[in-house]
């Protein structure tokens, strides 16, 4: 699983989107994957149902999140989808606002653990691609970060 094909592959990013809550923007987020055949409907509510059991356990950094849940919970095929928010959602007293979501769906806990993390990792290792990616104006300009 690769990032930067996965986004291109699934057509799953999604600039400047409104949220008015946390739900909504995770919505977005997974709605990319399910019309890229790569999750079904359910994976969004799982993710729902787990962030109102044990909270937003996915926000990695400020205003980063990466909404994920189990495979068995409708994955299809490794992916990611890539939104920007043109407004940050509060995502809860633990975790503040957030502006960038990189939603996981991975087919095993070993790519979810081995590939998916390490990317987003590696893209957020340099704190500037926060700015660069919540600036960008075009899909091209946010695969432009992603090595």
């Amino acid at each position: 699983m690769n990032l930067k094909s996965s986004l291109i592959e699934n057509n799953s990013i999604a600039i400047d989107q409104i949220a008015t809550s946390w739900e909504e923007a995770i919505k977005i987020s997974t709605d990319l994957l399910v019309k890229s055949g790569a999750i079904e409907e359910r994976y969004y509510d799982d993710i729902i149902k787990k962030t109102l059991e044990y909270g937003p356990y996915y926000v990695i950094m400020p205003e980063v999140a990466m909404p994920h849940a189990r495979p068995e919970s409708g994955v299809i095929k490794d992916s990611f989808s890539l939104v920007t928010l043109k407004e940050p959602v509060f995502f809860g007293e633990d975790a503040g606002h957030v502006s960038i979501l990189i939603t996981l769906a991975a087919t095993s806990a070993d790519s979810h653990n081995e590939f998916g993390l390490v990317q987003v990792a590696d893209l957020f290792e340099d704190e500037e691609n926060i700015l660069k990616i919540k600036n960008a104006k075009t899909k091209e300009d946010i695969l432009a970060l992603i090595s």
